[in-house]
């Protein structure tokens, strides 16, 4: 069975305050070790986006899919598939939420 994360965790820096969704030891913008996790509020917007249309490995029965670098409230931009949202009607700006986390995959949006 595999794990769904409900809520968006990530990391943030005690020093500088850069905000990071990868698993860190130390913060890359200042290489401080004082990290404290992070609880993002999930909500943002599609900064770019494309239209996925052959997928490959275990996103192939997605396609055709909008994969999107979506802007967080907090600033840190991630990389997203964005369900529930029609390939035609994709455009930049659009509000979206966190949905899950898909393990192989990652967050997974979805339209506000």
């Amino acid at each position: 069975m595999e794990a769904v994360m409900e809520k968006l965790v990530g990391k943030k820096c005690n020093s500088c305050g850069q905000h990071m969704l990868n698993p860190s030891f130390a913060c890359a913008n200042c290489g401080s070790d004082a990290i404290d996790v992070f609880e993002f509020k999930g909500t943002g917007e599609i900064y770019t986006f494309t239209v996925v249309m052959v997928g490959f490995g275990h996103l192939a029965p997605r396609a055709p899919y909008v994969l999107a670098i979506v802007s967080l409230e907090e600033g840190l931009k991630v990389l997203t598939i964005v369900e529930d949202l029609d390939k035609d009607k994709a455009s930049i700006g659009i509000k979206v939420k966190f949905k899950r986390w898909e393990e192989g995959t990652g967050p997974i949006f979805t339209v506000l």
